[in-house]
C-alpha cells in the first residue's frame, strides 16, 4: 500500500471517527426540536466552508447540470437526510437505525455498480459483509434483539438512500471536473435553506429565538457543525473523489462502533468484550473493501484548492 493511499484511509477513519463523536453530540442536544438542532448545525458547517466559496469564486460559472447536481446533493445527503433522520428515530429503536444506517456500503456499492458502473469485485462484497455483521454484533449487544418498527424503519432506511444518494451525485460531480471542495461547500449552501424552510414551516421564528441555549451547548453545536460536518464533510467528499463512491462508503460500518465508544466515555454506557471483536470484524471489512486488488495503489487527483 502506498503512503498517499495509507493516509487517505487514516483521514477517512478520521472522519468517521468524528461522526462518531457528532452521534454523541446530537443525542446530548435532544431538548431542542431536532430540526432547530439541524439547521442550526448545518449553519455553522456552512459558515465555517463559506470562505471556499469566496477562494473559488472565479470557477462558479459552472454548468446548469452541475449546479442541478450539486442541489441535488444540499437537498439529499444534507436537507432529506437529516430529516428523515430526525423524523425516523422518533418512531423506531436506536439499534434498529443504527443497523438500517450500516446498510449504506452495500447500498452505495449496488447503486454505484448500476448507475456509475464501478466494479463489484468478491474482495469488495466480502469487506461490505464483514463489516456488516460487525455491525450487526454492536446493535444487538446494546439492544439485545432487532424487531421490525414499521413506518420508523421505513423512514430510516429512506434516511440512508438520501445519503447514498448525494455520495453518488458527488462522485458524478468531480467525474465532471467539478473541485471537491466546492461542490461540499455550495451543496451545504443549499442543504441550509431547505433545512430552514422544513424549520419554520414546523414552527415560526420567535420559537426558535425564544429557546434558551446555555454556552456549553453552544460549544456542543458548533463542535457539532464545525468539526465533525464541515471538516468531515470535506474529508468524505475528498474521499470520495479518489477511491470512489463504493469504496468509500465501507467505512462508514465504523461509525456505530465509534459512537459506542464516546457514548461509554462520555455518557456511561457500558463497553464489552464482545465490541473487540466487532472492531476486529469492522476493520478487517474496511480493509478488504476499500483496497484495491491491483498493488499500483491511488493515483493522486489534486484541484486548484488542494494545490495551495
Amino acid at each position: 500500500m502506498q503512503n498517499n493511499e495509507r493516509w487517505l484511509y487514516l483521514m477517512l477513519a478520521g472522519v468517521v471517527t468524528l461522526w462518531g463523536l457528532n452521534v454523541v453530540m446530537v443525542k446530548y442536544l435532544t431538548m431542542f426540536p431536532p430540526l432547530y438542532v439541524a439547521a442550526i448545525r448545518m449553519t455553522v458547517a456552512g459558515l465555517c466552508l463559506s470562505p471556499i466559496l469566496w477562494m473559488y469564486r472565479h470557477q462558479l460559472r459552472l454548468k446548469g447540470t452541475d449546479w442541478l447536481l450539486i442541489v441535488g446533493v444540499g437537498a439529499s445527503s444534507i436537507a432529506l437526510h437529516q430529516l428523515t433522520l430526525a423524523l425516523g428515530v422518533r418512531f423506531t429503536t436506536a439499534g434498529n437505525a443504527s443497523l438500517i444506517l450500516g446498510l449504506n456500503p452495500l447500498a452505495t456499492a449496488l447503486l454505484a455498480m448500476l448507475l456509475l458502473g464501478e466494479g463489484m469485485s468478491w474482495r469488495k462484497g466480502l469487506g461490505i459483509g464483514v463489516g456488516f455483521s460487525g455491525v450487526l454484533i454492536v446493535v444487538l449487544s446494546q439492544h439485545g434483539s432487532i424487531e421490525m418498527n414499521g413506518w420508523g424503519d421505513v423512514i430510516m432506511f429512506s434516511s440512508m438512500l438520501m445519503y447514498v444518494t448525494g455520495g453518488l451525485l458527488i462522485r458524478k460531480l468531480t467525474t465532471r471536473g467539478v473541485p471537491v471542495l466546492l461542490i461540499t461547500a455550495a451543496s451545504q449552501m443549499f442543504g441550509v435553506l431547505f433545512l430552514w424552510g422544513a424549520a419554520l414551516v414546523e414552527q415560526p421564528l420567535s420559537y426558535y429565538v425564544s429557546l434558551e441555549v446555555t454556552p456549553f451547548q453552544w460549544l456542543v453545536i458548533f463542535v457539532s457543525g464545525g468539526l465533525s460536518t464541515a471538516v468531515g464533510s470535506m474529508g468524505w467528499n475528498y474521499g470520495i473523489r479518489q477511491l470512489g463512491a463504493s469504496r468509500t462508503a465501507v467505512f462508514l460500518n465504523g461509525m456505530p462502533l465509534a459512537s459506542l465508544f464516546f457514548a461509554a466515555l462520555f455518557l456511561g454506557e457500558r463497553l464489552q468484550l464482545l465490541h473487540l471483536l466487532a472492531l476486529v470484524m469492522i476493520v478487517a471489512g474496511v480493509y478488504l473493501g476499500s483496497r484495491q486488488i491491483s498493488a499500483r495503489g491511488i493515483k493522486p487527483k489534486t484541484d486548484v484548492m488542494t494545490k495551495a
